[in-house]
């Protein structure tokens, strides 16, 4: 069934100060405290660990097959550029002192991904990539993935 805009207004009335375009603030009811909200998160401190242990050991294999990783050591991180004008014009603007320097996380020039979310499809096909290859007995975690490039695997997959 479909609502109609009267009913969708009366669900959630800051739909009409949104079509009409006044200035709008709207609160998400469904918000928690952040420990509430952590506490009830499927992942844990373990996946992230278990993660970055998982690029660590395919660090070597990307290297190899990605040369323009070889400065981050095979790892495909954003690089960070400081941001001194912004910083100062931040500082004018708001009158207030930014100490340290202002950094840009530079997610656009990811090598060989060019965005976080293609680096994410890359982890999940090295996960995948890792998982079959560790059944099929091709590798163990402490083995070296440059072997991942090898004809070998290359047959495999």
């Amino acid at each position: 069934m479909q609502l109609d805009w009267k009913d969708m207004c009366r669900q959630v009335p800051v739909l009409e100060d949104l079509a009409a375009a006044r200035e709008t603030v709207w609160t998400n009811p469904a918000l928690l405290p952040a420990q509430e909200a952590l506490a009830s998160l499927p992942l844990t401190m373990d996946d992230v660990d278990d993660a970055e242990a998982r690029l660590a050991r395919f660090a070597p294999f990307i290297e190899a097959a990605f040369p323009e990783t070889a400065p981050q050591g095979g790892l495909i991180e954003s690089p960070l550029r400081p941001i001194p004008a912004m910083q100062e014009a931040l500082q004018k603007r708001w009158g207030a002192d930014l100490p340290g320097r202002l950094l840009l996380k530079m997610d656009s020039h990811l090598a060989v991904a060019g965005s976080v979310k293609a680096r994410g499809g890359i982890y999940e096909i090295l996960k995948h990539s890792e998982d079959l290859a560790l059944a099929a007995g091709l590798i163990t975690v402490d083995g070296d993935y440059r072997r991942f490039a090898s004809p070998e695997f290359h047959d495999f997959f």
